[in-house]
């Protein structure tokens, strides 16, 4: 449940994996919500009508527009059109930008919908569809902004790679098997940008980019032990190296 004040007063948000009020009454139709009915938005959250109005374009057939407003936003009540509960940082403004929420991104905790979701794409769904599923929304492009931002957490990047090892232990993949496999590239390949992208590539997958450099340097060691006098010459990376895939010309 998430809680915003408009004018002073405290209005609540009801997220899908809220118990609603025992006798609250919703309307499934957002659209036909009156001021102080309750209604179910198109992300599937509960949130209460605050204003219900009409105004007029200066061009176009139909110059009359309807609008509901809530105390996250406005929005036109038209066929095709959609309601959210992300907060808006001018409520009174139609599409006003969106705050990411704070608590989304911050939270330490799965929700249970952010469980199946995980479980999803573990089991190779992408994004969208496994938001879909998991969560009580029909809206791509919807789900397509609020994976992005989950998928970003740190909650779910640990519970994928928790959901991932029975799967890696399965096939003997570990920290080891990377490791001897790209040393094994840098080795065999005779050009020195390709194996310099393998160490970087490295460097990537084991969250070294952010480390002391330090680390870095011990790990390079490790895996050009036996390399060549001329390597020396190319331990830092050059600028015109991208971070693009390892390929061998």
């Amino acid at each position: 449940m998430r809680f915003y004040k408009v004018k002073g007063v405290e209005h609540k948000v009801y997220d899908p994996d809220d118990t609603l009020p025992d006798g609250l009454i919703v309307r499934s139709n957002w659209q036909e919500g009156n001021i102080d009915d309750w209604v179910k938005a198109d992300d599937g959250c509960v949130i209460q009508v605050l204003r219900r109005g009409t105004m007029q374009k200066s061009k176009g057939k139909s110059r009359t527009v309807h609008y509901v407003g809530t105390c996250t936003g406005t929005f036109y009540v038209r066929k095709g059109k959609m309601m959210d509960t992300s907060k808006r940082r001018n409520i009174y403004s139609f599409g006003g930008e969106k705050f990411v929420e704070e608590a989304v991104r911050t939270r330490e905790k799965l929700t249970g919908r952010e469980s199946i979701f995980v479980q999803y794409l573990v089991g190779g769904l992408g994004p969208i569809a496994a938001y879909m599923k998991a969560f009580p929304t029909n809206n791509p492009h919807y789900a397509n902004e609020k994976a992005a931002v989950l998928t970003k957490t740190k909650r779910v990047i640990t519970a994928m790679k928790e959901e991932l090892k029975p799967v890696l232990a399965e096939l003997d993949l570990d920290e080891r098997y990377v490791l001897e496999n790209i040393k094994e590239v840098i080795q065999s390949t005779v050009k020195d940008d390709t194996k310099l992208k393998a160490l970087f590539k490295l460097a990537d997958i084991m969250d070294l980019e952010d480390k002391s450099r330090t680390q870095i340097t011990q790990l390079g060691a490790a895996v050009f032990q036996g390399f060549s006098d001329d390597m020396i010459d190319v331990v830092e990376r050059p600028k015109e190296i991208s971070n693009g895939p390892i390929t061998e010309e």
